[in-house]
């Protein structure tokens, strides 16, 4: 069998997995109520209202009606946006886009419910076959073979699937890294521009762009100034949601590094935020959210003891280390902590140093593969019966 082929199946066993625990959750609980969405369960698809829940609605409005204008004025409260303009607009536009071809057939809301799983679903394979084709180029297809699996079946991988911007954004950022070290600069800067339009952190795409332009400034110039420019353009949709935020909402910018209006403020460190969560959140939810976080900063060990083969300034897999900081920085100061097993599914080197464990080791690495399994069948379980797992 082809290696691209075994990554096709090992995504398609992760999908299958979370859609079988899904189904079997709908029938032993009587929690399928969309009691935390705003959807109303008459105008929903049984089988794809199963990936809608929390942020999902805001996607599924915004596609609907767009973004509101103006300021909102009421008696409670000082004025401020609407929170709609805390999701940025290529994910709600891509279904907008896909659900023209079924509202004939299924009404508005259905369609586009529909046309945000696919546009989800579709995504994740693109994402996921793009992921192998990177990690070959950096470490060799035994190890890309392994990451594939630990990036399918991680915890934060359940939102590959669910009415969120995830996968499209997970898409658009490895086509982009793959393009980069192919040296298809165009190529490489058109994906990573949209996959700044997806996420408000998605403009940390430009570092390994930046990064790229060092190390190449260092060593022959060639390409330096063109790198400095592109890593600009590709951090640029921020700047320019923000702008047109300010400008259509009244005089506010309305997002900060992470989905959040400012007007609301930004959450307390992590671990701040710990106390609480351990006071208030079930066991479950619990063990997911500190096994999963020790995931996401194991390769800050790894990085300490290669550190000299990996801060070699030459070193291919150095911009992407640098991204992965950026991205761990945002997660432990401006992440809500029920949100932070979602932001971690961009740490790339998290599958990086699981896979060379893996192949390495393969009893450390089968158990590790194993533990990913069981909180991928969790996450989905805690999904599907309405629990606190949500972004």
């Amino acid at each position: 069998m082809r290696e691209t082929n075994k990554v096709f199946l090992i995504g398609l066993s992760s999908r299958i997995l979370i859609v079988v625990v899904m189904v079997i959750c709908s029938f032993l609980f009587a929690t399928m109520a969309f009691s935390y969405v705003s959807v109303d369960p008459a105008k929903t698809l049984s089988f794809v209202g199963m990936f809608v829940r929390w942020d999902s609605v805001h996607y599924l409005d915004i596609a609907a009606n767009g973004y509101p204008m103006g300021l909102i004025h009421d008696d409670t409260s000082a004025s401020s946006i609407p929170v709609q303009w805390a999701w940025f607009p290529l994910y709600p536009a891509a279904m907008k886009a896909v659900s023209l071809v079924f509202s004939p057939f299924l009404g508005v809301t259905r369609s586009l419910m529909f046309a945000g799983f696919l546009v989800s679903n579709i995504a994740f394979f693109v994402g996921v076959y793009f992921f192998y084709k990177l990690t070959g180029k950096l470490f060799g297809p035994r190890v890309a073979l392994v990451a594939a699996a630990f990036y399918s079946f991680f915890v934060g991988a359940l939102f590959y699937s669910t009415i969120y911007s995830e996968a499209l954004f997970m898409a658009l950022a490895l086509g982009s890294f793959f393009f980069l070290e192919d040296d298809r600069l165009p190529l490489a800067v058109f994906l990573g521009f949209l996959a700044s339009f997806t996420r408000s952190d998605g403009f940390l795409v430009f570092i390994p762009f930046a990064v790229y332009a060092l190390q190449r400034f260092r060593t022959d110039r060639s390409g330096s100034g063109r790198l400095f420019i592109s890593s600009f353009v590709v951090a640029s949709p921020w700047l320019i949601w923000n702008a047109v935020g300010y400008f259509v909402s009244g005089g506010v910018f309305p997002v900060s590094v992470v989905s959040h209006n400012l007007n609301w403020g930004v959450p307390v460190l992590l671990y701040q935020q710990f106390r609480l969560f351990l006071l208030v959140i079930p066991p479950l939810q619990t063990f997911l959210t500190v096994v999963g976080l020790v995931l996401a900063v194991l390769p800050v060990g790894y990085f300490v003891v290669r550190v000299n083969r990996i801060w070699s300034f030459e070193s291919a897999s150095l911009k992407y280390w640098a991204f992965y900081g950026a991205m761990l920085v945002v997660i432990l100061a401006e992440t809500y902590i029920y949100s932070a097993l979602r932001y971690a599914v961009t740490l790339l080197p998290v599958y990086w140093v699981l896979g060379k464990v893996y192949v390495k080791n393969r009893v450390v690495g089968v158990v590790f593969l194993g533990l990913s399994v069981v909180m991928l069948v969790l996450a989905a379980y805690l999904w599907e019966t309405n629990g606190p797992f949500f972004a």
